[in-house]
């Protein structure tokens, strides 16, 4: 008996553990559709809201520390919170008391989590006030983005302080999350105007992390203009904020005299000058003159320069990058790090004198793709160098008017025009004494344009335009692929030549010299250019003109 015993009160000890811990029931099939809050005290837009406790009761069991780390209430940090949950329910209690007549917003993020694994899916606003008035403004968008996931968008008052706001360092009052396609509102704001700016949080908690988060600025301040309106189409499309300062690492003297620098990152080709750089003698305090310079396309944080006089082994000189150079997101040089000492006692790096940036025997190239070879060795033993870059067709022949000199190193092709039938030749030869001895060296590298009648195209217009400033059009296929056109004065464009297959189609305006989309700086705060996305993937047949693409910038 006293062993039968036992087993009933063991039994009976398991039961009363599963009723305390509140297990979700198992069985059936797998639950896989987002969670649900059910019930909020306060509701969405109460007012005269006089409690310190908040309550939300959720559709289903969560994982309660992916809702608590999903909270953002300012001007509370989360350590003023505290949670006490009761099976489906949470009890949220602040550490002092609300302000009076005024708005608050408490926002549950999109991974706050069940526990069957399913995410909420967007995020969630409760919007109240201790007063009898609440802020009823709204902003609505989207968000596009390679990844679909939600996206914090977060907005400051513009006030008198504005151009020092820090988005990596300011809390922000007003805050929300994009659902996984992209969409969000953002509630509880008072007339007047506000400044947004858009990430992807990747620490979870409501600030934006530099060259960390994706990141995108709004393309204008919003004013709010009447409480309870919403302010629709304020769009963000992301990108990486690259806010860190080039720095020179290291100069060694390389084959033929020249000078191999290491940079921290990608430095600026297209300005790229000799009068940029400084060769100085530490001892006599002379300066060794420049006068060749260019970025090895083969190593992108790679530079090369040359100067007018070689340079003496076991001496020691002070090599110098001014603050003229900058990176490609154009950040200047930075002072601190914009020099190196060498004392050279051997031509220790290797600099390859020619670079192709296509393989050899490279098919279906289309008219959009950027083919080129680099030339890196002015002189030879001092003697210039001739080299010359030239296009020949399947059978040898030259094709003159096919290769242009894009700089003093740099040779593209012109694929704009080039038959799309056969193999092409790109030759690059150059002549060279070594050490007396004369000698010709060719390099060869074959390709062949994309077959027509497997091609396509996407005719259409895009509006409005501004004058005096150019709009580009991209269409973006499934594996990544981007294929640029300008549109013209009138916003017409032709995305003529293009493979079979889906692209997304997108328009924004050109900022300088840059093909691709400035989604704007966090500090100091610079707005992203206007731009517009096609309402559905557009689907490109061989042969076939798909026309009437009408893209609306906002």
């Amino acid at each position: 008996m006293a062993k039968v015993a036992g087993i009933l009160s063991l039994f009976l000890a398991l039961g009363l553990a599963g009723c305390a811990g509140q297990f979700p029931p198992s069985g059936g099939p797998i639950d896989t559709t987002p969670p649900k809050i059910v019930m909020s005290s306060p509701a969405s837009n109460q007012l005269n809201y006089d409690s310190k406790v908040i309550r939300i009761k959720f559709d289903k069991y969560m994982v309660e520390r992916s809702v608590e780390s999903s909270i953002f209430f300012p001007p509370f940090e989360l350590k003023d919170l505290q949670f006490d949950w009761s099976g489906k329910e949470v009890e949220i209690s602040v550490s002092k008391p609300f302000e009076k007549d005024r708005t608050y917003i408490l926002t549950i993020g999109a991974r706050a989590q069940d526990q069957r694994g399913n995410y909420l899916g967007r995020g969630f606003n409760i919007v109240f006030s201790t007063g009898a008035q609440i802020d009823t403004g709204m902003v609505a968008g989207r968000v596009y983005a390679e990844k679909a996931q939600p996206y914090t968008v977060a907005a400051f008052s513009v006030g008198h302080e504005i151009d020092t706001l820090r988005p990596s360092i300011a809390i922000p009052r007003f805050v929300t999350q994009s659902d996984d396609s992209g969409r969000y509102v953002l509630q509880g704001l008072a007339t007047g105007k506000y400044r947004l700016f858009c990430f992807d949080d990747q620490l979870r908690n409501f600030i934006y992390a530099p060259q960390l988060d994706h990141y995108s600025s709004a393309t204008h301040d919003v004013e709010v203009k009447q409480e309870g309106r919403t302010v629709d189409e304020v769009n963000f499309m992301l990108g990486i904020e690259d806010t860190s300062l080039p720095q020179l690492y290291s100069a060694d003297l390389a084959n033929d005299g020249l000078l191999l620098l290491k940079f921290s990152e990608p430095i600026d080709t297209a300005h790229l000058k000799p009068s940029f750089f400084v060769v100085r003698d530490s001892a006599t305090g002379d300066t060794i003159p420049v006068d060749f310079a260019a970025r090895v396309e083969s190593n992108e944080y790679n530079a090369v320069i040359g100067t007018q006089t070689g340079l003496q082994l076991h001496t020691k000189y002070f090599v110098t990058a001014t603050d003229s150079i900058r990176d490609i997101h154009n950040n200047q040089m930075s002072p601190h790090h914009d020099s190196v000492v060498m004392k050279p006692d051997s031509a220790t790096a290797r600099v390859s004198p020619y670079f192709f940036n296509f393989a050899d025997s490279l098919k279906n190239v289309t008219r959009y793709d950027t083919l080129f070879c680099q030339f890196l060795l002015p002189t030879i033993n001092g003697i210039p160098t001739k080299p010359e870059v030239s296009l020949l067709d399947s059978s040898g022949g030259r094709m003159s008017g096919f290769v242009r000199r894009e700089s003093s190193t740099m040779f593209g092709v012109n694929l704009r025009k080039l038959p799309s039938s056969g193999w092409y030749n790109l030759r690059l030869s150059y002549h060279a004494n070594l050490g007396g001895l004369e000698k010709d060296s060719v390099v060869n590298r074959r390709f062949s344009m994309a077959d027509s009648t497997r091609l396509g195209e996407i005719v259409g217009r895009v509006s409005p335009v501004s004058p005096n400033r150019k709009i580009v059009v991209s269409a973006v296929a499934r594996g990544g692929k981007v294929f640029y056109v300008l549109a013209d004065n009138e916003g017409k464009f032709d995305l003529d030549g293009i493979p079979a297959g889906n692209y997304t189609l997108r328009a924004y305006y050109e900022r300088g010299s840059r093909i691709k989309y400035y989604f704007g700086r966090s500090f100091p705060y610079r707005f992203a250019e206007p731009f517009g996305v096609y309402k559905d993937p557009v689907k490109v047949r061989a042969r076939w003109t798909t026309e009437g693409v009408a893209i609306e910038m906002h």
